[in-house]
């Protein structure tokens, strides 16, 4: 058992807390800490979340206060983190992370294998940790620092700060807030006056929502969406998504900028953008990001999603039109695509359907059940397909791969890097593409895939003209993060280097701060 544990702030993780007791104890050995907190050694510290809670609750001394429930809602990332999950699966991480431990939180949160990454490293504010030397002597990690996105100190407005303290590391150490990883310079502000607000409020509503906790089905959340939607214009009476004009509507109220900094980007032509996708049943659950950056959209305050309860979604008329069916138009219908099955024995269901177009929607709507009975599943491929002849197909795809690289190459826009996957979906290929028996395609393909330092060169060098034609000064900071590679890169020396290549010290030396 700890002999004392130190009172932990508003807002401060739990690893701050932690970190603090190591100095106060004057511990040099992570082994030591591990025992002393948990009974046993641990090899890995989550600053987000923490492992093994019941266990280090119980360890605390007699005078401490502090409770399981206490340490995971007002000193972990949980609230934030599972808000929009289930209460089921909110239930699973809280029970993760306060028993089991073996498993990572950030996987089943999906901060790990999620398209909106978490920062590498602890943020804090400079201004904040003035005011706790001056003031209490120290200072500590705060837990809205740390939203994923958040750019600004919502106390002072100023831009934050990367530390050098590692959010996840496998040597279970546990770093202070102090001198050596922080300061008092305040970063440079290289963002606009209007993502600057956006930001802003995107912080409030997140620290809104870490203050609730109640949790909602996904499908729930869907059809509360859906209603608004419909409300300001952007869905149907039914709930049908107008999606070009809620995506052009999205595009007008955020800034590709700042879509790009919360790594929501959206490319207008894909059909597959994440924001296409946000407000369908089906799928993985959403980033929480994502869900704030809606809800901003939207003009909703995010207490009101858990307030209500009832929505309506969408509506569907399907039973009581099938109802109304006669019995006369049924067997129509049903005639009519047996005679399209008929003529068309080797066609697949894909093909009948464009064949039979209006018709196959009917039935599937209307009949799904007899559609599925007497529509053919597979075809057997033999009778359809004659031999491939690999040789010529090598040739076509060998000559449409070095046509696409040329074509990535030559894109504006940020660089893709060329690996087979980026050369496939430029070509539209199917899975054939990378058949092993495409001799020549395979080993064009390995010698045109980019290694990841000539890739970070090109993207670097092409955020150095972008900012040139832009009349930008350049520094090391502003290239890296518009070259993606975030606040805290190991591409920096890279980018310096670069920059002192006469290429970009010569006639354009004026924009080189």
């Amino acid at each position: 058992m700890l002999n004392f544990f130190p009172t932990l702030y508003e807002d401060e993780l739990l690893f701050s807390g932690i970190a603090r007791y190591k100095q106060m104890c004057g511990m040099m050995s992570n082994q030591a800490l591990s025992r002393d907190l948990f009974g046993w050694c641990m090899t890995y510290s989550s600053a987000l979340f923490g492992y093994y809670l019941n266990t280090f609750a119980s360890n605390l001394p007699p005078s401490c206060k502090l409770t399981v429930d206490e340490l995971i809602w007002n000193h972990t990332m949980f609230p934030f983190f599972t808000a929009f999950l289930s209460p089921s699966k909110t239930l699973e991480v809280y029970q993760f992370i306060a028993e089991k431990g073996k498993t990572f939180v950030e996987n089943v949160v999906g901060i790990s294998n999620g398209s909106v990454k978490n920062e590498s490293y602890l943020k804090y504010c400079p201004v904040c940790f003035a005011e706790d030397m001056e003031t209490i002597g120290e200072s500590y990690w705060r837990r809205l620092h740390q939203l994923p996105g958040a750019l600004y100190c919502i106390k002072h407005e100023v831009v934050l700060k990367m530390s050098d303290v590692l959010v996840t590391d496998s040597r279970f150490r546990y770093i202070c807030a102090d001198w050596e990883v922080c300061n008092e310079d305040r970063e440079e502000d290289i963002y606009s006056s209007e993502i600057k607000e956006q930001n802003l409020q995107y912080i409030r509503n997140a620290q809104k929502l870490m203050n609730i906790r109640e949790r909602k089905e996904r499908d729930f959340i869907i059809s509360f969406y859906i209603d608004r939607l419909r409300e300001k214009g952007f869905a149907s009476k039914n709930g049908t998504i107008y999606t070009e004009k809620l995506q052009d509507a999205f595009l007008n109220f955020y800034s590709e900028d700042y879509l790009k900094l919360m790594q929501s980007s959206i490319e207008r032509e894909k059909k597959s953008n994440w924001l296409r996708l946000f407000v369908r049943y089906k799928g993985k659950n959403r980033s929480a990001v994502r869900h704030l950056l809606f809800l901003q959209f939207l003009d909703v305050d995010v207490s009101d999603l858990y307030s209500c309860q009832k929505v309506i979604g969408k509506r569907t008329q399907k039973q009581s039109a099938k109802q109304s069916i006669s019995l006369t138009v049924l067997e129509r219908k049903r005639k009519q695509w047996l005679e399209i099955i008929e003529k068309h024995p080797n066609a697949t269901r894909s093909e009948l359907k464009a064949i039979g177009k209006g018709l196959h929607t009917w039935i599937y709507t209307y009949d799904r059940e007899w559609y599925d009975r007497v529509t053919p599943k597979k075809l057997n491929v033999s009778t359809r397909k004659g031999t491939i002849n690999w040789q010529e197909k090598d040739e076509q795809w060998l000559q449409l791969a070095q046509e696409a690289v040329q074509q990535l190459l030559q894109r504006e826009g940020k660089p893709i890097r060329i690996t087979p996957s980026s050369i496939r979906r430029q070509i539209g290929a199917k899975g054939s593409f990378l058949n092993k028996k495409l001799v020549k395609t395979n080993a064009f393909l390995k010698e045109a895939t980019e290694d990841i330092e000539s890739f970070r060169i090109r993207k670097i060098k092409w955020a150095i003209k972008e900012l040139m034609s832009q009349n930008e000064k350049i520094t090391p900071y502003k290239v890296q993060l518009y070259a993606g590679f975030g606040g805290k890169s190991t591409a920096r020396p890279l980018i310096e280097k670069i920059l002192q290549e006469s290429e970009y010290n010569d006639e354009d030396s004026k924009h080189v701060k």
